[in-house]
């Protein structure tokens, strides 16, 4: 028998891959009869707020910003009054990571469940700022009680690099495969013209602009893109806008924008293209994997479920992929065997297996003699 418990899911982004697992695990635990409320930023930067509400789930509006700066520490004491009294704090993205732990922090013995999922890390992704925030990451990683990694190689990077590597655990991503299934409708297309299809916020980190390059490279000119998403920021078409028009390959491209559901986007593709630069584990393979599609995507984090049921290359290097889309393009029975392992192979990320796994470790650490046991201070070695 489990009791219900009173979690708090605290997340900085509130669209796409990390804020979609936010809310698939606060309806999977509202349906479990927990109590959930969700911190996040409001209804105007992105769906998250109106999802969780809908799942039946308490909103709590807090403007992370993704950068460090002066409001944090407002940020912390919200997050320190919010975690008082729950029996669960689950924390996602590096910077509700941060702020989280820290807040806890200051709530002594009788403090929280603490739990980590930072989807991909942030030193990897930091830039200049890299140095600082793997050093954050490796201070503040002993004071949770467990850190979720989905996929092997996140896993594996966070092993080799924080102090508290015994507290990582590997949960992987999951896929609705009802949901995202070969066997419903597909978006429309032109049947005659070879369709490449990228999903994901126009980004550096999606690579759109890699897709671009290889399809500039690919023999066939009748051959087009189609990039499913949103700008991450202001400007980022025209970027890519002014990228496509530089190679020639402007009338190519088709601009699809954000859509409710990318499950038909990615039926419609000849080859689904996933050229990202970083990755926690992108949901996006799991779902065109669970739609029966060939696929080529880079050499990332959790580009290990695909790999012998797709082709992986890579990161960054757009010959590679124009040369894996060719092969793909020109070998239609191969595409099919692709496809159907890849659908196969979701069986072993079903979302609602992930989702009970996460719920299982609040009830883990949520026991009484679980959450009384002090997290480490700052300064002490575990």
């Amino acid at each position: 028998m489990t009791r219900p418990l009173d979690v708090l899911l605290v997340s900085q982004p509130v669209s796409y891959g990390v804020a979609v697992f936010v809310r698939q695990l606060a309806e999977a635990a509202v349906a479990a009869g927990h109590r959930v409320t969700v911190v996040c930023p409001g209804p105007e930067r992105g769906p998250l707020a109106g999802w969780v509400r809908a799942a039946g789930a308490e909103h709590r509006t807090l403007d992370m910003a993704r950068q460090p700066g002066p409001r944090d520490l407002v940020d912390l004491w919200s997050l320190r009054r919010l975690a008082r009294g729950r029996d669960v704090v689950h924390l996602h993205s590096s910077k509700a990571a941060a702020l989280g732990r820290l807040a806890v922090l200051t709530l002594g013995r009788r403090r929280p469940a603490v739990v980590v999922t930072p989807h991909y890390w942030s030193w990897l992704v930091g830039g200049r700022l890299a140095p600082l925030y793997r050093w954050v990451e490796r201070v503040l990683a002993p004071r949770c009680d467990a850190i979720v990694a989905v996929s092997e190689a996140e896993a594996a990077e966070g092993r080799a690099v924080l102090p508290a590597a015994d507290r990582i655990t590997l949960i992987h991503n999951g896929v609705d495969r009802e949901r995202f299934s070969p066997d419903r409708a597909a978006a429309e297309r032109d049947p005659d013209a070879p369709l490449l299809v990228c999903v994901g916020r126009l980004s550096e980190q999606k690579g759109q602009d890699i897709a671009i390059r290889a399809l500039a490279c690919l023999s066939d000119p009748t051959v087009r893109l189609r990039l499913v998403g949103s700008e991450s920021a202001h400007g980022e078409r025209e970027r890519l806008g002014s990228l496509a028009a530089s190679l020639g390959v402007a009338d190519r491209i088709e601009w699809r924008g954000e859509v409710d559901d990318a499950a038909p986007e990615l039926r419609a593709a000849d080859v689904v293209v996933a050229p990202s630069r970083w990755e926690g584990m992108s949901l996006v393979f799991l779902e065109a994997m669970a739609c029966g599609a060939a696929m080529v995507v880079a050499d990332v984090a959790g580009s290990e479920a695909v790999d012998g049921a797709g082709l992986v290359v890579p990161r960054d290097d757009p010959s590679a992929l124009a040369e894996a889309v060719e092969r793909l393009l020109e070998d239609a029975s191969l595409r099919s065997e692709l496809g159907g392992a890849a659908r196969d192979r979701t069986r072993a990320y079903d979302l609602g297996s992930t989702m009970r796994r996460n719920i299982d470790l609040w009830q883990e650490l949520a026991a009484p003699e679980a959450r009384l046991a002090p997290i480490e201070r700052l300064g002490e070695g575990r």
